[in-house]
Parts: structure tokens; sequence; C-alpha cells
């Protein structure tokens, strides 16, 4: 009330009028000091800044429109990505699903494969469907002199 008194200069109450007193006395509980907390030490009855009232920003439509688009972008990308993970899942399970039938069928020709190449299937295979048999004779081994063969090759005309 005293702060109201000195920034009036102390006509209010010399006026007497009860409204007038009433609004300095609103002033003064609407007042806050600078940094929102005591006055400093020393300046007990120093000047108050009041708050200033606040000014409220209008929002433009084309901001607010270009904001909903944008959700509406973000959302339909969303969507569209859960779809294409989902249809890519399901694709991953079929292509495994088809590696592991094709891998079944490489095992079974790799059995095949080992069955046909043991010598008891060949030796049989030759002798059932070629007429071929087995040697009574033990193999011998040789070796070729190589100079020996280049003088046969010159004697024998038309040979190379």
């Amino acid at each position: 009330m005293i702060a109201a008194m000195r920034r009036t200069g102390g006509d209010s109450m010399a006026r007497g009028t009860g409204r007038e007193t009433a609004t300095a006395e609103r002033r003064e509980l609407e007042r806050r000091y600078v940094y929102g907390g005591g006055a400093p030490p020393g300046i007990a009855g120093g000047p108050m800044r009041p708050n200033r009232p606040g000014v409220r920003r209008r929002v433009s439509t084309f901001n607010v429109m270009i904001l909903l688009f944008g959700i509406g972008g973000a959302i339909v990308f969303y969507i569209n990505n859960i779809l294409s993970i989902n249809r890519l899942a399901s694709e991953t399970g079929q292509l495994e699903a088809e590696i592991q039938k094709l891998e079944g069928i490489n095992a079974g020709l790799r059995t095949e494969v080992a069955n046909k190449s043991a010598l008891e299937h060949i030796s049989a295979v030759a002798q059932g469907q070629l007429g071929l048999r087995a040697s009574a004779t033990q193999q011998i081994w040789f070796t070729v002199d190589r100079d020996r063969l280049m003088e046969l090759e010159r004697a024998v005309p038309g040979t190379r």
C-alpha cells in the first residue's frame, strides 16, 4: 500500500475514494519482482516491474493446413511401411519354404549320385548292359621312354 501511495503520489488516500484504493491494492498484488523473487537486500521499497499482459499469437490457417497435410502424409507413409513389411514377411516365408523343398531335392540327388557312383553299381551295369567282365589278369604298369618314342615317330612316316 505504501508503494501504491508512492506511485500515485499519495492522492488516493487523500481523496478517500474506495475505488482508487482497491485498484491500487489490486495492482500491488499483481506486481511481481523482476526475477520472481524478493527484492534485493538494501532495496526494500524499490521500484518493481509489473508483468506485461501476454500477447496471444494468432495461428494462421495456412500453417494449420500444412501441419494437417504433414501429419496425414506421415500416417500414410507409416501405414504403407507396415503393409510393405507384411508383404515382405510373407514373401520371405514362401522363399524359405521353397529353399527347404529344394534342399530336400538336392539331398535326394546327392544320395542317388553316391549310389550310382559306387563300384558295385558300376560293375553290375557294365556286366549286365554292356557285356563287360572283370579282367582275370593283374594290370602291368610300364613307362614310356620319350627319346625312343621320338625315334619311332621319325622312322614311321605319317604318324603325326
